[in-house]
């Protein structure tokens, strides 16, 4: 009885784990870029708006390379978004838009 018990006490954990592997697992890789998107990717990393953020670096100042990287990633979605729509085509992301993150 006592080996039963003890089986029975070291399965059910193992057990259970099938039951949590979608929070565990990674996330689905994203579909690649078309070539349009790729194209309006890299115009997104040379908008004048990026430019312009990148001259108030200042090296070695933590807080302001994390104001700063905030600030990037938001102006890329943006930039990335308006080429997009510039020239007609849907935005990725389903009904809501991609969050930089």
């Amino acid at each position: 009885m006592r080996r039963t018990a003890a089986a029975l006490a070291l399965l059910l954990p193992l057990g259970g784990c099938g039951l949590y592997g979608s929070l565990f697992s990674p996330a689905p890789a994203r579909p690649p870029e078309t070539p349009e998107q790729q194209e309006c990717r890299e115009e997104a990393r040379r908008s004048p708006s990026l430019t312009a953020l990148n001259r108030q670096r200042m090296p070695g100042n933590s807080v302001n390379d994390d104001r700063l990287n905030r600030e990037e990633r938001t102006l890329l979605a943006r930039a990335f978004r308006d080429c997009l729509r510039a020239r007609g085509l849907t935005l990725p992301g389903g009904v809501e838009p991609e969050q930089p993150r």
